[in-house]
């Protein structure tokens, strides 16, 4: 049987195994995040069509629709694919956690679907939070360039 001072040491052990490994953690957070907002974005620019993303936007009451509609289709697809790959990490942060900020606000208030159904939106603010606060990470094409520099 484990006495405590076991117990202590192997989370230790597993917590210092862990740590070692966040790079690749950040990295595949931060590959999901792109994935999924470029999945999205190539549903708003091939599937649904931009024109009908600014009908939609108008409809729930989002600012300049024929404006904000292509320019977040297109920042989904192209921003995705950037995320994805690790390039202009801490700027597309910064615009996807504006963009959510308004989209969870929308879900949310606007469209009356509560927390329950906001929740994607709200994830993926905080991971724009995330990724312009701290870049792109160790595992990532900001990281190489940024070495290339130095």
């Amino acid at each position: 049987m484990l006495r405590i001072a076991q117990y202590g040491d192997i989370m230790n052990r597993l917590a210092s195994a862990l740590a070692a490994q966040s790079a690749i953690g950040y990295a595949l957070l931060r590959a999901m995040a792109g994935i999924v907002l470029f999945y999205h974005g190539y549903q708003k620019v091939f599937a649904m069509g931009l024109s009908a993303v600014a009908g939609f936007f108008e409809k729930i009451g989002i600012f300049l629709p024929q404006i904000t509609g292509p320019f977040i289709g297109l920042l989904e697809l192209i921003g995705g694919a950037l995320l994805f790959l690790g390039l202009f990490t801490r700027y597309l942060g910064l615009l996807f956690a504006i963009e959510f900020i308004v989209a969870s606000y929308a879900s949310w208030i606007l469209m009356d679907r509560g927390y329950g159904k906001s929740e994607l939106e709200l994830l993926i603010l905080f991971a724009g939070v995330l990724f312009a606060t701290n870049g792109a990470g160790k595992l990532s094409l900001d990281a190489v360039f940024r070495r290339s520099d130095a």
